[in-house]
């Protein structure tokens, strides 16, 4: 199955979008078509959307602009940070409710006291802080405009005041006019539209800048190691979305896992074909090594976000009186399970006829994250990791319980499959890999082998393996993908370029590749066909066993080394 961008054909400017007990909430700029202020649309695919009734009352008085909504989830309820204004002075409001759909009510706090503050963005970090990312105006700097600023949230209607620059304009792209007449004329810089992700151990924030009418407009990233710190972020230098062809204004993201909560989604708006309003888009979102991606813009059919192994409790919360409990079985010995708790839940993970790990919840709502790789697991709930470990023998599902008391259980999903980030140095052995041949190592978030051949299981029938791979010495490395009969993927240099080459095809790969970067590859296995792709690039595909296979990687010619493996089953 496939979809094809935009995913929302209607106007939903600024687009926001929750995943809350898995289901998809959007929320978009300006006034809906019930008059209400900021649109509501609701989906379970990413892909197919209903819309629902505005979220928020128009304020008393003269406010006409409503821009950016982003609604964040704790403490029980859900919190609605937006602008509201005239576009020359703009403040930023939160409102609340108890549905993620609404209604939602102000809660008559300004969090800023800038004349212009914009495009509220909450992050939750590791350690439970919250802060605000939003954009203001510098008016002092060498490149005037509005640049992105962060500051604590010790509770969601207060702000610790301390605002500090995260992305300020630094680059010709960033350039909004040459001569803004509502600025007096100044060369005016724009960059806006704050989201933050943390992978391994760098914080991310996904910006948009420049003016949609130039073809330079689009979306890039800041980057930084902490959050504490008082200096502006490193920047990249160019957009990694942006106008060209048929899409123009790619901008204003947010970001969401995908139904089987292992892809990321970056979603976006762009202008419809006539140019006469702003619709929703969306295409998944990867790192190689630091250098994030977005595989896109799309405009062709795209295959849809992946849907979970089980799907579950989405209609109704289950609420359990001990001792009862709901088992689901795994079918593979590494998968991915989420599910959003409360009152007196525990999860247990089982096999071999006996109970391995079991983690009681607190009573307040919360998602909880089960990673089960092999003996490893890894929990995390609200984004955050509390507990690593392993287990005595592989699981064979897992068990949602009540314990002393009711326990309510929604949005299930699990999905089979596991990803290494290879963040704990050491024996490959230790994280499931099997040593085939030659020295491998992990060492400092990388998969290291030298003349050698690694592989790891379980056995899948059809699945997505995305690979983070740099070349460290050599002529270049081997993937494999579909058993030991199957086709070898070998990355080899033809005159001054490269290619992968599989049997007899050769798929060229463009002159940006550089092998001593890292970069990534996508490989969907799917019955008889091996389909290979670097990044969003379809190179094509070959004939492979249709049976369960393994992934495996060589280093028959040198030395390589892997940031990132992630194998989803489809």
């Amino acid at each position: 199955m496939t979809y094809t961008n935009p995913v929302y054909p209607h106007s939903f400017p600024d687009p926001f979008v929750l995943k809350h007990r898995g289901e998809y909430w959007g929320y978009c700029t300006g006034l809906w078509r019930d008059g209400r202020a900021f649109g509501v649309i609701h989906s379970r695919d990413l892909v197919h959307w209903e819309e629902r009734p505005g979220a928020l009352e128009p304020l008393p008085g003269e406010h006409p602009c409503y821009w950016a909504p982003e609604v964040a989830f704790f403490e029980d309820r859900f919190y609605l940070y937006y602008s509201v204004g005239n576009e020359e002075r703009m403040e930023i409001r939160v409102a609340v409710a108890d549905h993620p759909g609404g209604p939602f009510v102000d809660s008559g706090r300004r969090l800023t006291s800038e004349p212009f503050a914009i495009d509220a963005h909450v992050f939750t970090d590791d350690d439970g802080s919250r802060w605000l990312f939003y954009a203001a105006d510098f008016l002092d700097r060498e490149r005037v405009g509005t640049g992105t600023v962060r500051d604590r949230l010790p509770d969601p209607f207060t702000l610790e005041g301390d605002p500090r620059p995260v992305a300020l304009p630094r680059h010709d792209w960033h350039v909004y006019h040459p001569h803004r007449p509502e600025k007096g004329g100044v060369r005016w810089h724009t960059v806006e539209g704050p989201f933050v992700l943390r992978r391994k151990g760098l914080l991310y924030e996904m910006l948009s800048g420049g003016n949609w009418r130039n073809p330079t407009y689009g979306v890039s990233y800041a980057w930084a190691r902490d959050l504490a710190g008082s200096g502006e972020w490193d920047q990249a230098a160019l957009p990694i979305l942006r106008s060209g062809g048929e899409v123009v204004g790619p901008g204003h993201n947010s970001a969401v896992r995908g139904p089987a909560n292992r892809q990321l989604y970056c979603v976006y708006h762009r202008w419809s074909a006539d140019l006469k309003e702003r619709v929703m888009a969306i295409d998944p979102l990867d790192w190689a090594g630091e250098r994030m991606l977005i595989l896109g813009p799309t405009t062709t059919p795209q295959p849809v976000p992946h849907q979970p192994a089980v799907s579950d409790l989405l209609d109704a919360p289950a609420v359990l009186e001990p001792p009862h409990e709901i088992w689901y079985d795994a079918a593979a010995s590494s998968f991915l399970a989420e599910v959003s708790a409360r009152g007196g839940a525990a999860v247990a993970l089982r096999g071999a006829g006996a109970e391995l790990v079991r983690v009681t919840l607190r009573p307040e709502f919360q998602l909880l994250r089960v990673e089960v790789d092999g003996l490893r697991v890894s929990l995390s709930h609200g984004g955050a990791p509390f507990w690593r470990g392993r287990m005595a023998a592989p699981a064979a599902g897992l068990a949602l319980c009540a314990t002393r008391e009711p326990a309510e259980f929604s949005g299930f999903s699990l999905t089979l499959g596991w990803e290494d980030l290879f963040e704990e140095d050491g024996d490959p052995a230790a994280l499931g890999w099997e040593i085939l041949a030659g020295s491998w190592t992990v060492q400092n978030g990388r998969l290291t082998g030298e003349s050698g051949a690694i592989a790891k299981g379980p056995l899948l029938g059809s699945y997505l393996a995305v690979i983070n791979a740099r070349l460290e010495a050599g002529e270049g490395y081997i993937f494999t993908l579909a058993g030991d009969e199957g086709p070898q993927i070998a990355l080899e240099r033809r005159g001054t370029a490269w290619c992968l080459r599989a049997v007899e095809k050769i798929f060229p790969l463009p002159p940006p590749f550089e092998p001593t970067i890292d970069q990534q590859f996508r490989f969907r296995k799917v019955e008889g066909t091996l389909e290979i792709a670097w990044e969003g690039l379809h190179l094509g595909a070959v004939e492979a066993p249709p049976g369960p296979a393994r992934v495996g990687m060589a280093t028959p010619r040198g030395a390589a080394s892997f940031e990132a493996v992630r194998v989803t089953a489809l």
